[in-house]
């Protein structure tokens, strides 16, 4: 998947999920069948009663279960955005505590409903999500020429194939080694800005 699944769930979304790991597989599921709903219609008096009697049927105050429905409305959405498969979400679930039953139910429902969740986004947003569909990649290395004496210059050719709309479009990226290194230092120097508390600040702020 495009994100870690450490990264999908932060400190939020595990304070409202929490007690979800006490649910079982059924509710779960019609958790994360209402929180698409939510997603697809937006609030609604009819959305609102199925909340109020869910809070009552779970034993939980309404705004628990809309905070519930609110992170596996973004769970949902990140599923379809990131084309993340139900080990992925399992993966993150466990992260913020959420195992065994509650999370297979909820990581298959996300992936079930991920496609009305990406056309409500795009309809939303009027932003279309190109699918990732398949990427080859391949070394060459020119090891002789006029230019070249005794160095070898290796490039790489990276082919990625997505798809929009029915359409398949592929994009094709080269790079020589220095290049390619520098972003793999840049892409590190990232990864490691995680571990920060100015990013893990930033994400309290806006998760």
């Amino acid at each position: 998947a495009a994100m870690q699944a450490s990264n999908l769930l932060n400190e939020t979304h595990k304070k409202h999920l929490w007690w979800m790991s006490k649910l079982g597989a059924d509710e779960s599921t019609a958790m994360v069948s209402l929180a698409a709903d939510v997603l697809h219609q937006g609030s609604t008096p009819d959305s609102d009663r199925q909340m109020g009697s869910a809070a009552k049927n779970l034993g939980m105050e309404v705004e628990d279960v809309s905070n519930a429905l609110s992170a596996l409305s973004h769970l949902t959405t990140e599923t379809a955005r990131q084309s993340l498969t139900e080990q992925d979400l399992i993966q993150a679930l466990s992260g913020i505590g959420l195992s065994g039953d509650p999370a297979v139910a909820i990581a298959q429902a996300c992936v079930q409903s991920k496609d009305q969740a990406r056309q409500d986004v795009q309809e939303a947003t009027g932003v279309v999500f190109a699918q990732y569909m398949s990427a080859d990649w391949r070394l060459e290395c020119a090891v002789g020429g006029r230019s070249l004496r005794n160095v070898a210059d290796p490039g790489y050719l990276l082919q990625i194939v997505t798809e929009e709309g029915g359409e398949r479009t592929t994009h094709t990226l080269t790079s020589d080694y220095p290049a390619l290194k520098g972003a793999v230092a840049s892409l590190k120097a990232a990864l490691q800005e995680e571990k920060g508390g100015h990013y893990r600040k930033v994400v309290r702020l806006t998760g």
